[in-house]
């Protein structure tokens, strides 16, 4: 993967908060990416994430920082340069590939926000009325009504699509999750948590990827 200069366009009144997303969520998604990227290549062979619990937020923390450290120091995000004044940038480099990756998402977020925010809306009703959070995802495959089945796969198909996901990135969960279709529904619903922050400085106009 070559590595380059990573550019995000600066724009209006930051606060301090809005700059911590930038170094929380983004370095956490690009950290994704890049994981799935090394699996499609062939690299990290046998990566499971699905021998976490995922009954709550400390598997989903675990495995972005699992993530993060799965990514050597020399394609880990470094600052380069902060302009404040405008136009204001940050110039980061890194894994270009990567970052566009990101963008990708972040720009399909952009495109449909109420729909997207709807289909996530209802998809986590559903599943905390189904109590899936409750079930023990190494015990999903017996514990699992074949409604609830059909539901998790209807859901990873449509987050997938309107995500942007090419099959390869799809095929690369597939296998961090040794198959695991609920622990796919829990990553995928994760990632829309780290994004919709970045998607939302983007609409308003604060950052552009």
């Amino acid at each position: 993967m070559d590595i380059g200069k990573i550019e995000i366009k600066l724009d209006k009144r930051w606060e301090l908060h809005d700059l911590s997303v930038v170094t929380k969520e983004y370095v956490q998604l690009y950290s994704f990416f890049y994981v799935l990227k090394c699996v499609n290549e062939g690299i990290y062979v046998g990566l499971d994430f699905s021998t976490y619990p995922w009954g709550g937020g400390y598997s989903v923390v675990n495995f972005f920082k699992g993530s993060y450290g799965l990514t050597p120091d020399e394609y880990r995000l470094q600052v380069n340069k902060i302009q404040y004044a405008s136009p204001g940038f940050i110039e980061l480099s890194g894994a270009v590939a990567i970052a566009s990756d990101v963008s990708i998402l972040v720009s399909a977020l952009c495109a449909s926000v109420l729909a997207l925010n709807k289909t996530y809306d209802t998809i986590v009703k559903s599943y905390h009325s189904r109590r899936l959070g409750q079930i023990k995802v190494q015990e999903a495959e017996s514990k699992l009504m074949q409604d609830d089945i059909a539901f998790i796969q209807q859901s990873i198909k449509r987050l997938s699509s309107e995500f942007k996901l090419r099959p390869e990135q799809i095929s690369a969960i597939q296998k961090i999750t040794n198959g695991n279709e609920l622990v796919q529904l829990k990553i995928l619903l994760a990632l829309y948590r780290r994004a919709e922050p970045i998607q939302e400085q983007q609409s308003s106009g604060k950052a552009q990827l």
